[in-house]
């Protein structure tokens, strides 16, 4: 009986599919989780307003849209926060279940609709607009401004927005 002889670890090959070494250094990898993890925080801190983070960035993009003397219509909501339109029509059918904002028909429009936030959706989106200024400090600290500069220059400036915007949904 002789020694078997000893296996040598093979290295194994870089994957061909990809240029990092791995996730842990792979920034659009590191973005999508640092994203969701930024999520599931918020959804804790607006959980007990009754707010999910996509209502309360809707509710208050009505809150600011609504300082102008324009009528928010909820394509402007739509547009203003990035959204599609079937899925802020969901949403703010959702918030005005809750009582949150109302949706009167638009003067100019018939087939519009003005959003506007009811008593109960401005002390909503008060408090809540004070607990996610006071959590953001908390989970970004001292490098919020970096930060923000980094993602800045990685979003399409507005031209080009609109331009990708206007051929996707002609896609």
């Amino acid at each position: 009986m002789g020694a078997q002889p000893t296996e040598i670890p093979m290295a194994l090959p870089l994957d061909p599919l990809f240029t990092f070494e791995g996730p842990d250094v792979n920034p659009g990898f590191l973005l999508a989780q640092a994203t969701a993890h930024w999520q599931r925080r918020l959804g804790e801190v607006l959980h007990p307003m009754g707010l999910s983070p996509s209502q309360f960035l809707l509710l208050s993009a009505v809150q600011r849209l609504g300082q102008q003397p324009a009528p928010v219509t909820q394509a402007l909501v739509a547009q203003f926060a990035h959204y599609d339109k079937m899925t802020t029509s969901k949403i703010v059918r959702a918030l005005e279940e809750k009582g949150l904002i109302q949706r009167p028909a638009n003067e100019q429009d018939a087939r519009a609709r003005s959003l506007s936030l009811t008593p109960a959706g401005l002390k909503t989106v008060v408090r809540a607009a004070w607990a996610l200024e006071e959590f953001d400090q908390q989970f970004f600290g001292s490098g919020a401004g970096s930060l923000v500069k980094a993602l800045q220059s990685l979003l399409p400036s507005a031209s080009q927005a609109t331009d990708e915007h206007a051929a996707s949904s002609a896609a």
